[in-house]
């Protein structure tokens, strides 16, 4: 099994899964999440839309937690693409 710092990498072998259905699932898997990312992106996020929640509606406190909400998702998100990008890769490299 190849290993990275972070977390165990797959290992093409005779006994396991194909390289090609290997690459073809995370290779799918990537493609889902770009898909998400560009829907992430499209999808309209303002403060004016958060903003009645708070006691006072000029402090945008609401909006400001739940902005900070979304980037934690979306961190989230792009450490997922990278991790998928890391086997991909070494996939290929097999």
């Amino acid at each position: 099994m190849t290993h990275t710092k972070e977390y165990p990498m797959p290992t093409v072998h005779m006994n396991g899964t194909s390289k090609e259905m290997l690459l073809e699932g995370n290779t799918d898997i990537l493609h889902k999440i770009h898909q998400l990312e560009d829907t992430i992106c499209n999808c309209v996020f303002h403060g004016r839309d958060y903003y009645v929640m708070d006691e006072d509606p000029y402090s945008c406190k609401s909006y400001q937690e739940a902005l900070e909400e979304r980037q934690k998702h979306t961190q989230a998100l792009r450490d997922f693409r990278e991790y998928i990008e890391k086997h991909i890769n070494c996939i290929d490299s097999q």
